[in-house]
């Protein structure tokens, strides 16, 4: 019976281009499978290889991206190569075609020209997986109902006040934004004595980094959903800014939705932000 063998590569298709993700272990026989495919994956589409952390191209799989290269130019496309470091960029130079094939920077860097760069908007889409993930996490760890309120798009000099605050940024190859989960003292103190099963009185350093874990917890769950339809978010760490009434700066320039949430032990909300 044959063993099972881990692919190392992705194929994302997208509407007129595909993303293919390639793996530091290229291995032979994974690229007898991916050869099978090539025709397809390069068929009338643009296609980018991200080559992220990647240090060569085996002589296998540089004969695969030659034919799918060759494929694109047939179609009137291109295939570009995307985080390309030193190391492959050496690489490709001792096998005498650094100059076949054309690199990018990033997947808007590399779709620039197409018109095809994927346009991210503060849409129901983007907004819910952040909602239910916060309304799931605050249940799962501190056995606390939040409830949603009529989410809203924040005005320019409009002020959003909090005593502790879980910050993290959003960050992608095609946009980048931020996420604020902001909390009044009396919700927060609630919250993690829930959490923690023990009472607490007052935010003090024990208990600031809470803050921080609830927003990662959310974040990774909405990140999860997200990506599911393709936006690519990358992992992120988040900080924390505690003091009473403090306000805070969107990470990025872009509007600003805010989702308030009420839960029996006070008020709390979220901001998302998108870069334009």
């Amino acid at each position: 019976m044959d063993s099972f063998v881990r692919p190392c590569y992705q194929v994302e298709k997208h509407e007129g281009y595909t993303v293919v993700k390639l793996e530091a272990s290229l291995d032979f026989t994974n690229c007898k499978v991916f050869e099978t495919q090539v025709e397809e994956i390069s068929s009338n589409v643009y296609v980018v290889v991200n080559c992220d952390s990647l240090p060569e191209l085996p002589k296998d799989w540089l004969r695969c991206l030659l034919k799918m290269h060759l494929n694109t130019k047939r179609d009137n496309k291109f295939l570009k190569l995307i985080h390309v470091n030193g190391m492959l960029q050496s690489c490709l130079k001792r096998e005498g075609i650094d100059t076949t094939f054309r690199v990018a920077k990033d997947l808007r860097d590399a779709l620039q020209e197409t018109g095809l760069a994927p346009k991210r908007t503060l849409d129901t889409e983007f907004i819910n997986p952040f909602l239910t993930a916060t309304v799931h996490v605050l249940k799962v760890q501190a056995q606390i109902e939040a409830t949603a309120g009529q989410i809203y798009m924040k005005k320019p000099r409009e002020v959003m006040t909090g005593d502790i605050s879980g910050v993290i940024g959003i960050i992608s190859d095609t946009f980048d934004g931020s996420v604020v989960i902001s909390f009044p003292e009396k919700t927060f103190l609630k919250v993690i004595s829930s959490m923690l099963g023990e009472e607490y009185t007052k935010i003090d350093q024990e208990i600031v980094d809470g803050a921080g874990e609830l927003t990662n917890m959310i974040f990774g769950q909405a990140k999860i959903v997200l990506n599911e339809k393709g936006y690519g978010i990358k992992t992120a760490i988040p900080s924390v800014i505690s003091g009473k009434d403090h306000s805070l700066s969107a990470l990025t320039k872009g509007p600003v939705v805010v989702v308030p949430f009420t839960t029996p032990h006070g008020k709390f909300f979220v901001e998302i932000c998108l870069s334009q």
